[in-house]
């Protein structure tokens, strides 16, 4: 009797599984095994790149407490262009939705000063992103006329000892880089 060769037990192997995956028991075996494998392989893909995203949305150092999104961008865009350049922007969700509404519709009267040139479309755009990323105030609840009576501030806050009066001018005692929106905090 010759000696076997290892090519032979190979090609027996190859024989038997593609006499496997014709038959009809392999149908009603492996066409389950597959799917399971697929929706194993698409989770396990899904749940590696939506960590990916998140880690990399939550390393990019956004530069703002809220990032404005979709339609909202032009709001934001237009608010930072027409408010920063006087002041530091404040971030919407430091003051009630009805204080920003009032601040908007009386640009003659902003705190004393009369701004001039905001045409009312413009206004459209910067009270659609305000508003969308403000708050509203409970019912009955007084509207604040400035960043140290809203209790939105103070709930960003929590803990902090203030050494002077809150102003939009003391935000930059923490948050270093402010004048450009981003209020993350220094020590960060």
């Amino acid at each position: 009797m010759p000696p076997k060769r290892g090519g032979d037990n190979c090609q027996l192997f190859i024989l038997r599984g593609i006499m496997f995956f014709r038959s009809k028991k392999r149908k009603k075996v492996t066409l389950p095994l597959i799917l399971a494998l697929t929706v194993l392989f698409c989770s396990i893909f899904g749940w590696g790149a939506s960590l990916a995203m998140n880690h990399q949305s939550l390393t990019a150092g956004t530069k703002s407490v809220d990032k404005a999104v979709g339609n909202f961008v032009i709001g934001k865009d237009l608010y930072l262009e027409n408010c920063s350049t006087c002041h530091i922007p404040i971030p919407p969700a430091v003051l009630p939705s009805e204080t920003w509404q009032t601040i908007l519709e009386n640009p003659g009267n902003h705190y004393g000063v009369r701004i001039d040139g905001i045409v009312r479309f413009t206004q459209v755009l910067m009270w659609q992103y305000l508003q969308q990323y403000s708050r509203q105030l409970l019912k009955d609840e007084p509207r604040p006329k400035f960043i140290a009576q809203s209790r939105y501030f103070f709930a960003l806050h929590p803990d902090i000892k203030f050494t002077t009066p809150v102003t939009h001018n003391t935000c930059i005692e923490c948050h270093n880089r402010a004048i450009e929106f981003d209020y993350s905090v220094t020590n960060e």
